[in-house]
């Protein structure tokens, strides 16, 4: 009888401590996760950024800042425009203007043509490039002073080829484009074509228009820029018998026909060259407004490029 009562008791223990186990064991379970593949991959995924992050040099927020504002990693080859994003509400009342930021974005990367060395002397002496900008069709009290204000900004000297017949309209911003050291040139009364003139309606055109100079500022120039570019032989002698000298241009950007900052931008570095003299507009159609844009930027890359901006009647 005991030795059942012992096999008994026994028995009892030995389930009592399984059941032990068994709970134990379930305690424990809950504290096991299961693998989970995607939060592995996050996690290594942050790990990575954060890694790759602190492997950034101090200054990299400091330079993508910097692209961001100037805009364009060429400029790579801009330096100094910080202006540029000041202007931006003044400029985006204008209709038909392209928001800043697109025009930034658009114009990133280097322009086609490589940087031409500034030139050197026999002596080995580095000259200047010289480079001018030019101006037609203006004053006009919308697009004129913008330029001018540009302009005097950057220290930069234009000039600009001026119309007998917004002479009269706006006097007062011929006399500012003198007052403030550019040079003027005489581009007709009513922009008509040279070529087909008379004798006489051509000396008409260009003595008009000395007319309405010489009463504001008290001279007449000496040069001429045909509108359109439009000359012959004919035209060309009885302009040199008037004393004019007939003054064209080597880039044109066509901002009259409408291209956009970035095509002019890339013309007019693609074909700068020390003697360049490159035609724009101050007034003459809505979209002088992308000039306007065009200019801070140009003068600064070109600039950078070692062009100094003269008046074409300095240009070699």
């Amino acid at each position: 009888m005991k030795l059942k009562n012992f096999y008994f008791r026994s028995f009892q223990v030995a389930v009592l401590v399984f059941i032990l186990i068994v709970m134990a064991g379930c305690s424990l379970y809950p504290t096991i996760e299961p693998h989970n593949q995607a939060s592995a991959s996050s996690t290594l995924f942050t790990h990575l950024v954060v890694s790759e992050k602190s492997l950034e040099s101090p200054d990299s927020d400091d330079s993508v800042d910097e692209q961001l504002t100037i805009g364009l990693s060429p400029p790579s080859i801009i330096t100094g425009n910080a202006d540029w994003d000041s202007k931006q509400l003044h400029f985006s009342e204008m209709d038909g203007i392209q928001p800043i930021k697109d025009v930034l974005d658009q114009v990133d990367g280097e322009p086609e043509n490589e940087e031409q060395a500034p030139l050197k002397s026999s002596e080995g002496v580095q000259q200047s490039m010289k480079i001018a900008i030019t101006f037609d069709d203006g004053p006009d009290l919308k697009f004129t002073p913008q330029i001018l204000d540009i302009l005097q900004e950057k220290e930069v000297h234009a000039t600009f080829f001026v119309v007998g017949v917004q002479i009269k309209k706006y006097p007062e911003v011929l006399q500012r484009i003198e007052a403030e050291g550019h040079l003027i040139g005489n581009h007709s009364y009513y922009h008509p074509n040279f070529t087909k003139l008379s004798s006489e309606e051509l000396s008409d055109e260009i003595t008009a228009t000395d007319d309405l100079i010489f009463g504001t500022l008290g001279h007449v120039p000496t040069i001429v820029r045909p509108p359109y570019g439009a000359i012959n032989d004919e035209v060309k002698v009885q302009l040199e018998e008037m004393g004019k000298s007939v003054m064209l241009w080597n880039i044109d950007p066509r901002d009259w026909d409408g291209a956009s900052v970035e095509e002019m931008r890339d013309n007019i570095l693609s074909n700068a060259k020390d003697g360049g003299n490159i035609l724009l507009h101050s007034f003459g159609s809505k979209h002088v407004v992308n000039t306007v844009m065009l200019l801070p930027i140009i003068i600064d890359e070109l600039r950078a490029q070692g062009y100094e901006f003269v008046t074409v009647d300095e240009l070699s």
